[in-house]
């Protein structure tokens, strides 16, 4: 049955329910009308809409800063000591279980091929490195700073038939990669960078020389290299690492992004602020007369008629008075002339401009936005430590230290991994190193990735108090929650290394007669070394 509905039904609704229910947002940080918001108006565009277009004009502007703003260059630095540290040193851990293998079998194979990946990435020989200049360490520091000022990183694995290694690595600049002869991005090429149906990376287009080298190379500059990301078989040629921010996302972005316009405009205040603390810090002299030109003017009037003189000519008479005045006055006290003043004049010091006092504070405020935009330590980046405690230091270190952990794992897992794996794919089929027992060739490809399982590993978050620290170790330790293996890691150390040294140490202390040393016993923190000058408290 129809219903009708009465004219005074039809009436529409008052402006008031449309504002409150059919205009207003739910969000206030979604309002067109709020004064403060409203004109901000961002679009929404893809990850590689966003990237591609700006991506290059911020790597210039953010290597300008680490060239000249110290701050740029110490966020760098710090992290570069926290990710890569003093030198990356491969652990190999096999994983028996899924090979088929016995543990001791696994342990003893994976030491052997550390011995080998040791020589080869930091022997004196370099041969890792394709220009031979960098060992594995220098290596994975170059290809941070390039992840971290450029947003991403670019390796390529060469062969050089000439070497007795024949597989060794190439640092290739970033602004290399890009379409051929500037052709616009396309669904399966974006950035240089080849796609395939899912998305994934299948090449890379490689320009033949740097896009600022152009007046030097001549038409070899304007050519371009297709390299594959890896062969048929599955072996790495192209290692490309960035922080993925956005699904889809095909090139890095650097991450000095979000504070270049600060550092930019901080660097200028602070350059204003130097310049007026120089104009501060200087000085001007002037000669002040107290002679009145009012009665200058009356002697004038006073004089006869014939022998009045102008204004100008009594001037420049007291000038030339003043002047022998001064050159006759040579008094000096202990070799230094002493100012003599000619009567009438005072000598005045100006100095120009206020002092620059707020400028410790504006760098206090800006080392935190620094730090935050950039995954750093502000304590690190400006090294003030004068209001700095140990609670604030300890948890700002093991802040960092989390971000610097993750970078580390993308890095090895992106570059470092993909760099063992073509070598020891080299090793293996050169017959310069045999495969574990029960391992055949026909095997490798599969079993790959579980023989050389493992990590690279660094010095850890420096101890603030060693003492507390250990004893903390020792109680992780005897609970059974850590162990010697991840102990030794925080020091960038293998504790197999450990346990075969402290082996060597017990049998040349026996040898010597010496009693063993157990390295468990630890004193107690609440018990310091007694001082036999402190008076012994009654009682």
């Amino acid at each position: 049955m129809a219903i009708s509905l009465a004219p005074a039904d039809r009436q529409p609704p008052h402006r008031g329910r449309m504002m409150s229910g059919g205009l207003r947002h739910a969000y206030s940080g979604a309002s067109n009308f709020d004064r403060n918001i409203m004109m901000w108006q961002p679009g929404l565009r893809s990850a590689d809409a966003e990237v591609l277009r700006d991506a290059a004009k911020l790597r210039a502007r953010a290597r300008d800063l680490v060239r000249n703003h110290p701050y740029a260059r110490q966020c760098v630095r710090i992290s570069r000591l926290g990710v890569i540290g003093r030198k990356l040193r491969y652990s190999c851990r096999p994983d028996h279980r899924f090979l088929g293998i016995d543990f001791e079998e696994a342990v003893r194979w994976g030491q052997e091929w550390e011995r080998v990946w040791e020589s080869y990435a930091h022997g004196i020989g370099f041969h890792i490195d394709a220009g031979r200049r960098l060992t594995f360490t220098q290596l994975m520091g170059l290809a941070h700073d390039c992840e971290y000022v450029d947003g991403e990183s670019l390796i390529t694995a060469e062969w050089d038939p000439d070497r007795k290694w024949k597989t060794c690595f190439q640092a290739v600049d970033v602004d290399r990669l890009s379409n051929p002869h500037g052709l616009p991005d396309t669904i399966y090429r974006k950035g240089g960078i080849e796609l395939g149906d899912l998305g994934e990376p299948v090449a890379y287009w490689i320009r033949n020389a740097h896009p600022g080298d152009a007046a030097l190379l001549g038409a070899h500059h304007f050519t371009w290299s297709r390299v594959a990301r890896e062969t048929a078989w599955g072996r790495p040629i192209v290692l490309h690492t960035y922080e993925v921010l956005r699904a889809g996302q095909t090139r890095g972005v650097t991450e000095f992004a979000s504070v270049i316009r600060d550092m930019k405009m901080g660097r200028e205040y602070t350059e204003t602020a130097l310049a007026a603390a120089v104009l501060q810090a200087s000085y001007a002299a002037v000669l002040v007369s107290q002679q009145n030109y009012r009665d200058a003017l009356e002697i004038i009037a006073a004089s006869p008629p014939d022998k009045a003189k102008s204004v100008a000519d009594l001037a420049l008479e007291n000038l030339e008075a003043a002047i022998a005045y001064h050159e006759e006055a040579q008094i000096r006290f202990n070799g230094v002339q002493v100012p003599i003043l000619f009567p009438g004049e005072d000598l005045k010091l100006l100095t120009p401009g206020q002092s620059a006092t707020s400028l410790d504070d504006f760098q206090k405020h800006a080392t935190k936005s620094y730090a935050a935009g950039t995954g750093t330590d502000p304590i690190s980046i400006s090294q003030d430590y004068s209001d700095v405690n140990y609670s604030s230091a300890k948890m700002a270190v093991a802040a960092n230290y989390r971000s610097y952990e993750t970078r580390r794992e993308r890095l090895i897992s992106a570059i470092a991994m993909p760099m063992v794996a073509a070598v020891f794919e080299e090793a293996v089929f050169s017959g310069a190193f045999p495969l574990p027992k029960g391992i055949s060739p026909a095997d490798f490809y599969d079993a790959r990735d579980a023989l050389i399982r493992g990590t690279f590993i660094t010095q850890g978050a420096p101890m603030l108090d060693p003492v507390k620290e250990r004893q903390a170790q020792q109680m992780g330790y005897q609970l059974g929650v850590e162990t010697l293996q991840s102990i030794a890691a925080e020091q960038g150390e293998d504790y197999l290394d450990i346990l075969d040294q402290q082996q060597r140490e017990q049998m040349e202390r026996q040898t010597r007669g010496l009693p063993p040393v157990d390295p468990r016993l630890m004193p107690a923190a609440d018990a310091p070394p007694a001082n036999p000058d402190e008076p012994k408290k009654a009682g």
